[in-house]
């Protein structure tokens, strides 16, 4: 009757982010850590789903302009928002996703609906143009173009 017991703790779907957190705690702190210690820790809170999963972000500079390019794979352009403020972008990604099991007389015996958002905000070093910004999405990479604003030049005497 092993089939009947209910599932260990460690076993149950609920804890099974927690698990994987206190496993990822577990070697940020046991194992002798291989890159510095500020990127070890940035692989903890990008890689434990308790603190949103995130996604990868990276910033290009040019003469020009800033280029923002992030990973989305599996995201909609509708469900990517981006916030252009003088000196940096935010982009928020909210991704809802529903999965239903049917017998074959079409009727649900179970349904699965989860809900995560996650974010980037990236700062800027120079104002930026914030009226010709221009965004794309394409094969699962968002890719921004933010012009840099020109100062004014200024002749010395």
């Amino acid at each position: 009757m092993p089939e009947n017991r209910p599932p260990k703790k460690e076993e149950h779907p609920l804890f099974e982010p927690f698990t994987q957190l206190m496993n990822n705690m577990n070697r940020l702190f046991s194992e002798r850590p291989d890159k510095n210690f500020l990127q070890n820790m940035d692989d903890f809170f990008f890689h434990s789903k308790p603190f949103g999963g995130g996604f990868v972000a990276e910033l290009k500079e040019n003469e020009k302009e800033y280029i923002v390019q992030a990973q989305l794979p599996g995201i909609k352009k509708d469900q990517i928002n981006i916030e252009i403020l003088p000196q940096y972008i935010t982009i928020m990604v909210n991704h809802r996703e529903t999965v239903t099991k049917e017998d074959k007389t079409n009727t649900v015996f179970q349904q699965k609906e989860s809900w995560s958002q996650s974010s980037r905000t990236i700062p800027f070093s120079k104002p930026i143009d914030q009226s010709k910004v221009l965004a794309n999405h394409e094969d699962g990479v968002l890719t921004v173009t933010i012009p840099k604003k020109k100062g004014k030049k200024v002749n010395i005497d």
